[in-house]
């Protein structure tokens, strides 16, 4: 290998922990969530007649975003902000509790993502119930794999 590739590669390398370490990016949105409501677990179960509405709601309010499928990711970010989370990586939703999803949902992204509030007190005006019943669907993409 050419030194001036070694030299530039070393470099590209610096830059990338330098840009990393200045900003480091956050896995998650919000981590302020209170314990009260991270500790709550989903109290309604996402019946099969209303998988088709929250659907929409999902591809209407959220795809932009979580991307159709779930994937995230679409909008580019710039630290510190939070890139918007893949909902088919079990493994990252297996971290999130539904009291987290919820307060999320409810509160918005909070100051390191873009995600609106879509509480009750939002310009979207869902009552909790609805809120709940999102997070019964979003967490369906994990079960799946995939668009539920």
């Amino acid at each position: 290998m050419a030194k001036s590739t070694i030299v530039t590669r070393t470099t590209l390398a610096f830059v990338i922990a330098l840009a990393t370490s200045a900003f480091p990016l956050a896995i998650n949105a919000r981590d302020d969530v209170p314990t009260d409501i991270s500790s709550l677990e989903n109290p309604v179960t996402l019946e099969d007649t209303e998988i088709r509405y929250y659907t929409r709601q999902f591809k209407g309010k959220c795809a932009r975003c979580h991307g159709p499928d779930g994937k995230g990711g679409s909008e580019p970010v710039e630290p510190p902000l939070v890139p918007p989370a893949d909902l088919t990586d079990a493994a990252y939703m297996t971290t999130r509790t539904d009291g987290q999803l919820f307060f999320q949902i409810m509160q918005g992204g909070g100051e390191r993502c873009a995600m609106p509030a879509f509480g009750p007190e939002s310009d979207h005006a869902w009552s909790e119930e609805k809120v709940w019943h999102m997070v019964a669907y979003v967490r369906r993409f994990a079960a799946g794999g995939g668009t539920p």
